[in-house]
């Protein structure tokens, strides 16, 4: 499974072995970050222009990298419009699938499709 990183966190080697990739161009990362930072509780509008620019992001990045599939990682309340906007948009989003052991930690297990 490919899949694009539209996280606010660089990928692990757990996630490059399942496939996932991230964005292609730095700046992009860095906006992502900016765009799922939010300092203070965000009101209907200002989720709705920032998940609208991560789906923008998401859009151009799948086609750079040939998936559908982009891996997501955000604050509750901004889900379900992101998901909402990449579905949408034809994309797929995915998200980590973690296992927590005293030995090894949190680890990732697989890929989901959450919507």
């Amino acid at each position: 499974m490919s899949a694009i990183n539209l996280t606010k966190f660089r990928i692990t080697p757990e996630l490059q072995s399942f496939g996932v990739e991230d964005l292609s161009v730095w700046k992009e990362f860095q906006e992502v970050r900016n765009l799922l930072y939010f300092p203070e509780p965000p009101t209907a509008e200002l989720v709705r222009q920032r998940v609208e620019r991560l789906g923008e992001i998401a859009i151009a990045e799948c086609k750079r990298a040939g998936t559908d599939k982009v891996l997501v990682s955000c604050p509750p309340w901004v889900a379900h419009a992101l998901f909402s906007e990449l579905v949408y948009h034809g994309l797929k989003p995915v998200v980590s699938y973690t296992k927590k052991t005293q030995e090894h930690g949190i680890t990732v297990v697989g890929l989901v499709e959450a919507a």
